[in-house]
């Protein structure tokens, strides 16, 4: 009787997969070039709509702050949206700004090193015609 129902069990699982096997082999109806075009769109304002929610994102930061160069607080704009960050201070602000402020420290790191190579070779060229 045991083999009876192991027989049966198999039977049924073999019938199963022959099923699922068929299911996966019928050919998908092809998608018309307008409900291709229909799904692009959708994905695109879906990753755009991800990229939005992610720049808007509250980051923390906090500016430096002195009272000399670094005491007044600073402004910062966006496409047209601005925001005055205060310094010396725990604040948090939309991702967006933080990138902003991120890129200016990089693009003055990268304009100090430049004066310095030139002033080096300035300096060099000069000693060389004895000025």
């Amino acid at each position: 009787m045991a083999t009876k129902k192991n027989t049966e069990a198999e039977a049924a699982t073999a019938a199963e997969t022959a099923a699922a096997q068929t299911a996966e082999e019928q050919p998908t109806p092809e998608k018309t070039p307008e409900e291709l075009h229909q799904e692009a769109l959708a994905a695109k304002a879906e990753a755009e709509a991800r990229e939005k929610a992610w720049l808007e994102e509250k980051v923390p930061i906090r500016l430096f702050k002195d009272n000399d160069r670094y005491k007044d607080d600073v402004y910062v704009c966006v496409n047209g949206e601005r925001l005055l960050i205060k310094r010396g201070e725990n604040v948090e602000i939309p991702r967006k700004f933080a990138l902003v402020l991120e890129q200016s420290a990089q693009q003055d790191t990268a304009t100090a090193n430049l004066i310095e190579q030139k002033s080096t070779t300035f300096a060099a060229e000069a000693a060389a015609h004895n000025v």
